[in-house]
C-alpha cells in the first residue's frame, strides 16, 4: 500500500468489541432505523471495518479488500452524531484513499438524505432495500381481522404435541447449525443457484454469548426434543431493537410466524423492532402478512467533488 493511501488511514482502528460502549453510546444520540447498525451484526458480518473519533462523533469507515485489484475505503454510516465539518473530513480521507473525486457513504437512513443536500457538491443517491419495521406492542393481542394469520399459525403450532420455545443455550449450537444447513437443502429448489445460511448468522449462533442478553438473545422452538426454529434479537439503541436472525423448518407451516410472535413479546418494552429488508417475493409476502408499522429506505450514497 502507498503512502499516501496508508496516510488516508492514519487515527483509525479495527473495529472491534472493545468499541461496544462507545458506539452504543453514539448511536444513542441519532434516531436512525437502518438495521445495519446493529452492532452484533456489524462485528459478525465484517472483518475490515475501521472506527475513529473526531471532535465528538464516532466515524465508522469500511475498507473493502478485493480480489487483484487495490482496497476501497467507504464511509459506513454518516458520523455519530451527525457534524457537517467531520462529515467532509470523512468523506475528504475517503477520496484521498481512494484516489477519486467520487466518495461513497455505504448506507444512509432516509431521513438523512437532506442532511447532505447542503454539502456544495453533487449527491447521488442509490436505494437499497426497503426495511420492514413493527410495533412489538401491538402483539399483545392477536385479535382483529388484520391479525388473523398471525393468529391462526400461532394456534396451529401451540395446538401440536411436542411443541416448546425457551431461551436459547449454548448447548443448541450444533442442533440450530444442523436447522441452517436443512433449511438452505429445503429452499435451494426455490431460487437458482446454492442456497446457503449467511457467514454472520452461523458467527451469531456460535458466539452470541460474547454479548449480554438485552443486546443479543435467541429463541429456540423444540418439536419432539428437535430444534426446528431458532430466532436472534437484541437492542440496536434505547427505543429500537433488531430481528437480527430467524430460520425455521418451513415443513412446519407457520412455524416462522410462531417464532416472530414470540420473539415480539420478550421485545416489547422497544417502541420499534427492525425486521431488516426482503429479499425474494416469498419473504416480502412474509413480512407484509406480520403486518408492519412503516417499511423504512436506506441508501447508498454517492458525493462528487
Amino acid at each position: 500500500m502507498d503512502q499516501e493511501k496508508t496516510g488516508a488511514l492514519s487515527g483509525l482502528r479495527h473495529f472491534g468489541l472493545t468499541d461496544f460502549q462507545l458506539y452504543k453510546e453514539a448511536l444513542a444520540q441519532v434516531n436512525r432505523i437502518c438495521w445495519h447498525q446493529y452492532f452484533p451484526y456489524l462485528y459478525f458480518r465484517y472483518g475490515d471495518l475501521l472506527i475513529s473519533e473526531i471532535d465528538g462523533s464516532v466515524c465508522l469507515f469500511y475498507k473493502q479488500n478485493r480480489a487483484n485489484r487495490d482496497p476501497k475505503l467507504y464511509l459506513y454510516f454518516l458520523p455519530m452524531p451527525m457534524n457537517e465539518n467531520v462529515l467532509k473530513l470523512c468523506l475528504e480521507r475517503v477520496r484521498t484513499f481512494n484516489n477519486t473525486k467520487r466518495a461513497v457513504i455505504y448506507r444512509v437512513d432516509e431521513q438523512d438524505i437532506e442532511k447532505l443536500e447542503h454539502l456544495g457538491t453533487d449527491v447521488k443517491t442509490f436505494p437499497l432495500e426497503r426495511e420492514y419495521v413493527y410495533d412489538p406492542k401491538n402483539y399483545h393481542s392477536l385479535s382483529g381481522t388484520k391479525k388473523h394469520k398471525i393468529r391462526q399459525d400461532v394456534a396451529r403450532i401451540r395446538g401440536m404435541d411436542g411443541v416448546e420455545v425457551r431461551a436459547f443455550e449454548e448447548g443448541d449450537v450444533k442442533g440450530c447449525i444442523a436447522l441452517m444447513d436443512e433449511w438452505a437443502v429445503i429452499q435451494q429448489n426455490k431460487y437458482e443457484g446454492r442456497v446457503a445460511p449467511r457467514g454472520f448468522a452461523r458467527r451469531c449462533v456460535r458466539n452470541s454469548t460474547l454479548f449480554e442478553k438485552k443486546d443479543l438473545f435467541g429463541l429456540v422452538v423444540l418439536i419432539d426434543g428437535t430444534i426446528r426454529s431458532v430466532g436472534f434479537a437484541g437492542e440496536i439503541r434505547p427505543g429500537l431493537a433488531n430481528l437480527f436472525i430467524t430460520y425455521s423448518d418451513h415443513r412446519y407451516y407457520g412455524l416462522n410466524r410462531f417464532l416472530f410472535y414470540h420473539l415480539m413479546l420478550q421485545l416489547d418494552t422497544y417502541e420499534l423492532v427492525n425486521y431488516a429488508g426482503a429479499s425474494t417475493p416469498g419473504l416480502e409476502f412474509a413480512k407484509e402478512s406480520l403486518r408492519p408499522v412503516l417499511k423504512h429506505g436506506s441508501y447508498r450514497v454517492h458525493v462528487i467533488k
